[in-house]
């Protein structure tokens, strides 16, 4: 590599980091973060979870209908399932850092399905308490398998 090439790959790093540590001096648990060089977390160290392993972290809370266990991958309309799927876009897109079309493609979905699922989870988690609960379970279940800190028990009251 070049020396300027090595120095601004140091500049880059000294920002990430910067972004880490006001990141948890503010809200108090390191994210992962999606960079050209991969996912980083703030201990510097790549961390993240495959799509299949985060469908079997949600295996507790699929619905049970007629003695049948539905996967997130059915194409089926109960409510408990679909909002479900929502948190499953919403996790793998913002916390892992996969891409529409990568989550789309694993759940034999279109991008924009993802797309609208997202715009669902935002409106359902500000306004219903059990949908916040049922987040806040599966983001601290990812955080664990991830070794990350728990998420925020701010929604804990409600």
């Amino acid at each position: 590599m070049k020396k300027n090439s090595i120095e601004l790959l140091k500049a880059e790093k000294e920002i990430i980091n910067d972004f880490l540590s006001k990141f948890y001096n503010n809200i108090g648990y390191y994210p992962t973060v999606l960079t050209k060089y991969g996912h980083v977390t703030g201990d510097g160290s790549p961390k993240i979870l495959k799509l299949s392993e985060l469908e079997e972290l949600f295996e507790p809370f699929l619905p049970v209908v007629y003695e049948r266990k539905y996967r997130i991958t059915a194409k089926f309309r109960l409510r408990e399932l679909v909002d479900l799927r929502f948190i499953f876009y919403f996790i793998a897109n913002k916390m892992l850092g996969y891409k529409l079309t990568e989550i789309g493609r694993y759940l034999k979905q279109d991008h924009t399905t993802v797309i609208h699922g997202i715009k669902e989870y935002n409106k359902l988690y500000e306004t219903s308490p059990l949908f916040r609960e049922k987040t806040l379970q599966l983001i601290n279940l990812v955080k664990n398998k991830q070794n990350e800190p728990q998420a925020l028990e701010e929604f804990d009251k409600t």
